[in-house]
């Protein structure tokens, strides 16, 4: 493809969306996908250093963004996939509810434009309601009505006053027994990518952040109760996922964590919904073909014993949290230009270059890979899903990416880790000198140690390095102090 024929290209982070729950309540995207990599592994276990490792194929002690230091500055944006697309004329634009992938961390600094949403902008147009909460010396009625004034006076005042409107009704919901009016962003991330991909006239490159998955959890509009069943006065908040973690399993957690479960596996079908609903829309609102990646920056430990009874994505790198799904999907009449050589197709009974039913690529992937995956889709020749399958694969981390259990030994959940991945065996090794060997070959994000086996000599090239004990993380992590809003937003979150 050349010229005005070259596809939009975008990438579609569902955050923390692991693997087999994807696979088992996706099913929408599953049977839209072209090309369907099995075996992808993120970089990282949680937001900050896999959204690094996701532009530029790198780990935390490559790229210097990680747990002690949060900002992007360190990367250079030569160094991402945007750059060489960017320079070839294609737009850049960056939709996101993720906080770390926002202008508040320097993320925008990637793309020509960068739309941030949160629960308190949903409407990007209008004026952030949270900034005004954080910001204001009043109190009562007359915040009320120093927060209309400025709502007046904003740009586009309607908007700034549904922003508000939405944000007082969750607040309320909150507060009784009904669920939550609003989702996390998702919708309104939807409909700000259809725009942000179909105006332009030339090519778009995009990559979009929907947070609806992550936590807090709790029931919201538009959640399919009969997977959940969860009462709509159930919030996550009512129990500490660091608690659960510094416990010996479940014990009096377990009742809630189910619960948690249950919303979770309805919110992945949620995203289902509403992105297949925008592929659809993408496919009749543009005359250029687009390509949407579906992936995700990590996944998300749910107290399972392969999870390791742990919950959420602090101090992990647990296959829940590694094996995440990579889903490549086509819109327009043109379809994917695949190359795939005859003795893969006859593997899966296909013929080369008929993608009327979908390709998997069983093998070890890597989000390495994605920026040479993201440059061959927008590329001239063919794309050959099955020369992205590695022989090798790795992910890091350092430091917990949130609270410490209370009482918790910080040496232990700040820890550096490391994990490498050969066939079907992942081997672990950490900053204390821990080592672990899992069978990987089973079922999605689940491993299963062998304690039998060790770890080969070699593997690991290098030391963990002084990046990950300086005494100064505290605080350069992040950079300049961020605002109250951000802080808040952070805080509900679980990350401070």
């Amino acid at each position: 493809m050349t010229g005005d024929a070259r596809p939009n290209v975008v990438v579609l982070c569902l955050d923390t969306v692991r693997k087999d729950i994807y696979d088992q309540y996706a099913t929408r995207l599953r049977e839209m996908a072209t090309v369907r990599f099995e075996g992808m592994r993120a970089l990282g276990g949680w937001s900050v250093p896999s959204h690094a490792g996701m532009l530029t194929g790198a780990v935390p002690s490559e790229t210097g963004v990680h747990t002690h230091q949060r900002r992007f500055d360190p990367i250079d944006v030569a160094d991402t996939w945007i750059a060489p697309l960017s320079r070839s004329g294609y737009e850049s634009v960056c939709v996101s509810s993720n906080i770390y992938a926002s202008p508040v961390f320097g993320f925008d600094r990637f793309f020509d434009r960068t739309v941030p949403i949160s629960p308190s902008r949903r409407l990007p147009a209008g004026m952030d309601v949270q900034r005004h909460i954080s910001d204001r010396s009043t109190d009562g009625v007359e915040a009320y009505a120093d927060f209309v004034r400025q709502a007046l006076a904003h740009d586009h005042p309607l908007r700034s006053l549904a922003n508000g409107v939405l944000l007082k009704l969750d607040d309320v919901s909150r507060k009784l027994p009904v669920e939550k009016p609003t989702d996390f962003g998702g919708r309104a991330i939807a409909r700000t990518l259809e725009r942000e991909v179909t105006e332009p006239d030339g090519p778009v490159l995009a990559f979009a952040n929907l947070m609806d998955a992550h936590g807090p959890h709790t029931p919201f509009r538009g959640l399919d109760d009969s997977i959940h069943g969860v009462s709509a006065d159930f919030h996550s908040s009512r129990f500490r996922d660091s608690d659960v973690n510094a416990a010996d399993g479940l014990g009096e957690f377990g009742a809630d964590i189910e619960r948690v479960r249950r919303l979770y596996a309805a919110t992945v079908d949620y995203l289902d919904r509403i992105v297949a609903d925008l592929v659809t829309e993408l496919a009749a609102g543009d005359d250029r073909d687009t390509v949407v990646i579906v992936t995700a920056d990590h996944g998300e430990n749910l107290g399972y014993e392969s999870d390791g009874h742990l919950m959420n994505h602090m101090s992990s790198l647990s296959e829940a949290l590694l094996h995440v799904p990579f889903d490549i999907i086509t819109t327009g009449d043109g379809d994917l230009d695949l190359a795939v050589d005859e003795t893969r197709a006859d593997e899966q009974g296909a013929v080369p270059g008929d993608t009327s039913s979908p390709v998997a690529v069983d093998g070890l992937s890597s989000h390495t890979d994605l920026v040479d995956v993201i440059r061959s889709l927008a590329g001239e020749d063919p794309f050959d899903p099955f020369a992205f399958e590695r022989e090798r694969a790795r992910a890091e981390i350092v430091g917990s990416g949130s609270g410490i259990p209370e009482g918790g030994d910080e040496s232990y959940w700040d820890r550096g880790q490391r994990v490498v991945y050969e066939d079907d065996r992942k081997y672990y090794r950490d900053q204390l000198g821990t080592e672990a060997v899992y069978d990987v070959s089973g079922p999605p994000s689940k491993q299963v140690e062998r304690p039998d086996e060790t770890v080969p000599n070699g593997l690991f090239e290098s030391a963990f390095g002084d990046w990950v004990t300086d005494d100064d993380h505290d605080e350069r992590a992040f950079g300049e102090e961020v605002d109250a809003a951000s802080r808040a937003r952070l805080e509900d979150l679980g990350y401070l």
